[in-house]
């Protein structure tokens, strides 16, 4: 950019980027350049402009690094003139947000100085500046160099292993940690030559970015002094609501998402959240990737520890993500599942936030995890920290044994969808053994269904029909219709497992009926699907696909996402069975694509098997081995035996086809 054409226009480069960048260490890097040092010679000047607050007190620090200070301080702007036009020079203005970022007044006087100096034919000149916007009034170079990013992680870890004598796991947690920040991986690299990183990344845990220091209060030497430089700017002061914005912003891992600047205008009440925005990006502190602002993760850290988020607004915030977090998965409109899915990430945060807070109202917490865990389970997010973190929560605080049973129940659940079910199966028997405590009684029934069905899954037929027997006898002692329904559906899987296909019917359509009497939809279209496979093993295709249409037109209802797929996948099929391939082909591809809504590794597994075999029937070799290639690298990473098996074989059968063709 210096070079390239140095005769006619010299370059004028902003170097822009956050706080700990590397800005100052690129621009010191260009002025010691061999090519730079050749054509500039003794002409290469760097004008510090830490402690420069105004365009006059800027005028004399110019006038000192080019040597032309004496004389009239009337004449020092002829003799900087004529100085800089006397030869080819190269002049850096350094950490240049300190004269600019002020009022006005002075930040146009100081702009109107740069731009007089970027005037002069025969000067190329260089500013860093924090943030990501340039000062007007200059004809910058373009295109403009984009503001600078953290490191690559082979750079930073260059950059360590050339200043420490010591490298490992720790030393790599570390710089993952401050997100590869050029200083803070040198300022952690110097502090290891002293302190094991070992240390380092125990103090990390506890004082996150207090430990990135090396003792003075300098932005170079200090990572917190560097970021408060930053929070601390004159933009950010003329808007002090930016600050509570971006400790709002650091509540939140995924983010402010464009979509929701209105809603979250409503819950923070007084913030121009667009105007605090556009502040937050000019000073560097926040990023927008795609369409979510997020703050720098060390950012992040810093403003966390250091709580800059106002109890005022934590509390809104709070109740917000409660309220989205209680919301019932199958009662919710589109909109708001759209904003459930939106926002699944910085829920599961608050809600740990809350549990780490001891939060008073047990009752409240406990329920919205226990609804939240419905959603991040139905959109494939298995992981069982939120669910095991309530359970160590009720434990801790005496909470009631209740909501304890309800929490390990769900996660048993979570096990039972990630296809653990010795896992499951231990989660349920420890809930059982807490219902013969004061109040766990209640929760008995759907615990021995929940057993049936795992035992089913390991065809273990008898345990399971015993299960759904015993929890069948308690509900129809209690006239609970909603677990008979339960214990139908359990028993008519059973009996189709077994081949004994009149009873699973009678089971489903009874299990249909319970469903109806206590209007419950999603157990309702369980059974549709249910009595669908059934029709399926007796030969009767229509009345399978009429089955699974009215299941898929209730699932759709209750946005149950892999629900839908499965739905999909069944009536796909029922087309290969009928020869009718087109029509699988579109209901199989409205499978896939479900399932990769809700990141279901099983059920793409299912999809891409069933796939292959319709593309095998209409010949279509290639696709038909894309597809089986798919369902078995899919089902190798899901561990998914049968799955795996039946793709395999597929596979087989094509390759004899194409052995044939």
């Amino acid at each position: 950019m210096i070079f390239t054409n140095i005769g006619s226009h010299p370059a004028r480069i902003a170097i822009l980027g956050p706080g700990g960048y590397g800005k100052t260490t690129l621009a010191n890097a260009v002025l010691t350049h061999d090519r730079v040092k050749e054509y500039y010679g003794p002409c290469r000047y760097f004008v510090a402009c830490e402690s420069i607050s105004s365009s006059g007190a800027l005028l004399i620090e110019l006038g000192k690094v080019l040597s032309v200070l004496k004389g009239s301080s009337d004449s020092l702007w002829s003799r900087i003139h004529t100085s800089l036009e006397a030869k080819e020079c190269i002049i850096c203005f350094d950490n240049f947000e300190s004269p600019w970022d002020q009022a006005e007044d002075t930040r146009h006087s100081v702009e109107e100085l740069l731009s007089s100096v970027t005037e002069v034919r025969r000067v190329t000149v260089l500013i860093t500046m924090r943030g990501t916007e340039r000062p007007s009034g200059t004809q910058w170079t373009r295109p403009p160099l984009v503001p600078l990013q953290t490191l690559g992680h082979h750079a930073a870890k260059e950059i360590w292993m050339h200043i420490a004598d010591v490298y490992n796991d720790h030393a790599e947690e570390l710089m993952k940690a401050v997100d590869y920040v050029p200083l803070a991986v040198n300022l952690l690299a110097h502090l290891s030559q002293t302190t094991p990183p070992t240390l380092l990344w125990r103090e990390w845990s506890s004082k996150q970015t207090r430990v990135v220091q090396r003792g003075q209060a300098h932005r170079l030497s200090n990572l917190e002094f560097s970021i408060q430089l930053s929070i601390d700017s004159g933009r950010m002061k003329a808007n002090p609501r930016a600050k509570d914005l971006l400790g709002v912003l650091s509540m939140l891992p995924d983010g402010m998402h464009m979509q929701q600047l209105d809603k979250f205008h409503g819950i923070l009440g007084d913030i121009e959240i667009v105007m605090c925005l556009q502040v937050l990006q000019q000073c560097g502190l926040i990023n927008l990737n795609g369409e979510r602002y997020h703050p720098h993760p060390i950012i992040r850290h810093f403003c966390n520890y250091h709580d800059l988020t106002s109890s005022r607004y934590k509390v809104s915030l709070e109740d917000y993500y409660l309220t989205l977090a209680s919301m019932i998965l199958w009662e919710a409109e589109p909109q708001q599942y759209g904003e459930m899915v939106l926002e699944v990430n910085n829920t599961k945060a608050i809600l740990l936030g809350l549990l780490e807070s001891n939060y008073e109202n047990h009752q409240t917490l406990i329920y919205a995890i226990l609804s939240f865990t419905e959603l991040h389970r139905n959109i494939g997010d298995l992981s069982d920290k939120l669910i095991g973190k309530a359970v160590q929560f009720l434990q801790e605080n005496h909470g009631s044994t209740s909501l304890l049973i309800k929490c390990i129940q769900k996660w048993a659940s979570l096990y039972m969808y990630a296809d653990d079910l010795n896992s499951a199966k231990e989660k349920l028997q420890e809930a059982e053994r807490l219902c013969s405590s004061p109040g766990g009684n209640n929760h008995l029934a759907q615990i021995l269904k929940e057993l049936g069905t795992i035992h089913l899954s390991q065809g273990a037929h008898n345990e399971a029909e015993a299960s759904f027997q015993r929890a069948l006898r308690f509900c129809e002692a209690e006239n609970y219709y909603l677990g008979q329904g339960d214990c139908h559906y359990g028993l008519g899987g059973i009996y189709l497992h077994l081949g004994k296909y009149t009873e699973a019917e009678a089971s489903y359509h009874k299990a249909s009926h319970f469903a109806r009497v206590a209007n419950s939809s999603i157990n309702q279209a369980s059974a549709y699907a249910g009595l669908a496979d059934t029709y399926v093993q007796l030969g009767k295709l229509n009345e399978a696909e009429t089955s699974y249409q009215q299941a898929l037109e209730i699932d759709k209802a209750v946005n149950n996402v892999i629900s839908q797929g499965n739905d999909y996948v069944g009536l796909g099929d029922i087309y290969i069975r009928q020869n009718k391939l087109t029509e699988a082909i579109s209901a199989l591809q409205s499978a896939l694509d479900l399932h990769k809504l809700a990141n279901n590794i099983l059920g793409q597994g299912a999809c891409y098997s069933s796939l292959g075999e319709t593309y095998l029937g209409q010949h279509r070799l290639n696709e038909a081995e894309a597809s089986f290639q798919k369902a078995i690298e899919l089902c190798r990473a899901a561990n998914n035996g049968s799955g795996l098996g039946y793709a395999l074989d597929g596979l087989g059968r094509l390759y004899k086809s194409k052995e044939h063709v």
